[in-house]
């Protein structure tokens, strides 16, 4: 089986801890939290024996269910997220809503914050609800035995106090079959030291059966790791979506494969995913930034290589995601690469980036015209930063190139405004 298959392109496993990684990135107080509650979201779905689809999506639950987070005002402590769960969890919801194959996801996580209680009283109203609050009821307990665990205690010692706090709430905090489900799996100590030590994302083979997916099935997730980063600001909130227009019209012009120029969207989407390490006060400032701040900025390229670089599948795409700040001329960062160690990729994914920053609207200016654009594009070419060729072809295929771009930008930012207006809706209730 080939990686570069256009139907085995990469693993879903991959993915997901990828996506894992970025999510651990927006909150540094996390650690491998996201990961504990999908193991363990994953073992107690599989011991109640639900589907392919439900173990699936209970998964993607886990790993997202505070994705609400990149949507408020101001960076939240886990303590924060754990306060106001059920926003986060609503505007998390909200999030997902509309992105192909996430709806039901959503659905998981708008209820995944509430007790096994409030979802008897949704039952009573709408018992069609059933099997989606079946897959919340998993992700809520995965959620609150990891905001148990304690790393600077034997884990082996603390099993039997977490145990017994989830089996008193039987009934009241978790569903009976739910907790029954944890005290079967959790009887391993195999499991308590994996989820402490070792918290990978199991993929059940046999309960999911796809452990290759091809590129178009990738294309979602990458679009969904494109939003994380893009919704944190008003500043960057079609950024990404941009830039994949952008990338992948310069690939077709150049003659690149379907299959490369599907890729070069990918390395679109999650060029900029590094960028979860930088504070939001620095990636809204309207101004100059300074030396210090700067030096933050050059950090996120390498985060992004960091994050890519375990999926399967990717080696091309994280070099071109990783590589989209290096010039030609060698002046770039952060690894300083010279024109021979950047491949057409990588060239492209340097113009994209540029193009789309200068003519996207951004809260404190609006976007450049043609020529004021084409100015700025040609000037680099004369600072030996980025290609003649690919600037010479923007230039004559302009109306095209910026037409793909405006439409996904529209789309992106159109879909970021109104998920503020509906988060805005739910914290007013």
């Amino acid at each position: 089986m080939r990686y570069n298959d256009m139907q085995n392109f990469t693993t879903v496993r991959s993915l997901l801890e990828a996506l894992a990684k970025a999510m651990n990135l927006i909150n540094s107080s996390v650690s491998h939290h996201h990961e504990q509650t999908a193991y363990l979201a994953s073992l107690i779905a599989k011991e109640m024996g639900m589907s392919g689809t439900e173990i699936r999506h209970t998964l993607y639950a886990s790993l997202l269910y505070d994705v609400g987070t990149v949507m408020r005002e101001k960076q939240m402590s886990l303590a924060e997220v754990e306060r106001e769960s059920k926003i986060v969890s609503m505007a998390g919801a909200i999030f997902l809503y509309g992105l192909d194959g996430f709806d039901e996801v959503g659905d998981i996580i708008a209820y995944c914050q509430m007790n096994c209680e409030e979802h008897q009283i949704l039952l009573a109203d709408d018992e069609e609800q059933y099997a989606t609050l079946r897959c919340a009821s998993v992700v809520h307990l995965a959620d609150k035995v990891s905001l148990m665990l304690r790393e600077n205690v034997p884990v082996l010692n603390q099993a039997p106090f977490i145990r017994k706090v989830v089996e008193d709430e039987k009934g009241k905090e978790f569903y009976p079959e739910t907790v029954d489900a944890f005290l079967r799996v959790s009887e391993l100590e195999q499991v308590w030291l994996d989820v402490l030590y070792d918290p990978t994302v199991p993929i059940f083979l046999d309960g999911v059966n796809e452990r290759y997916i091809s590129l178009d099935r990738a294309l979602p997730l990458t679009k969904l790791m494109s939003r994380i980063i893009d919704y944190r600001s008003p500043f960057t909130k079609m950024h990404s979506a941009g830039v994949a227009a952008s990338a992948r019209k310069l690939a077709e012009l150049s003659g690149m494969s379907k299959r490369e120029c599907q890729m070069m969207e990918i390395a679109g989407n999650l060029h900029d995913i590094g960028k979860l390490v930088v504070p939001k006060g620095i990636l809204e400032k309207p101004g100059r930034l300074t030396d210090e701040e700067f030096n933050i900025i050059k950090e996120h390229p390498y985060y992004t290589r960091m994050i890519l670089s375990d999926i399967e599948g990717f080696e091309a795409i994280t070099e071109w995601a990783g590589n989209h700040h290096e010039k030609l001329n060698g002046r770039g960062y952060p690894r300083h690469l010279s024109a021979d160690d950047l491949d057409l990729g990588a060239r492209i994914m340097a113009v994209a980036d540029i193009f789309s920053a200068i003519t996207e609207d951004r809260p404190y200016r609006k976007g450049m015209d043609r020529e004021t654009a084409m100015k700025v594009m040609r000037e680099n070419v004369e600072f030996g930063a980025i290609s003649n060729e690919l600037v010479t072809m923007l230039h004559d295929h302009y109306e095209e190139i910026d037409e793909a771009r405006a439409a996904m930008s529209k789309e992106e930012g159109q879909r970021y405004y109104r998920s503020l207006e509906e988060e805005q809706a739910e914290d007013d209730e």
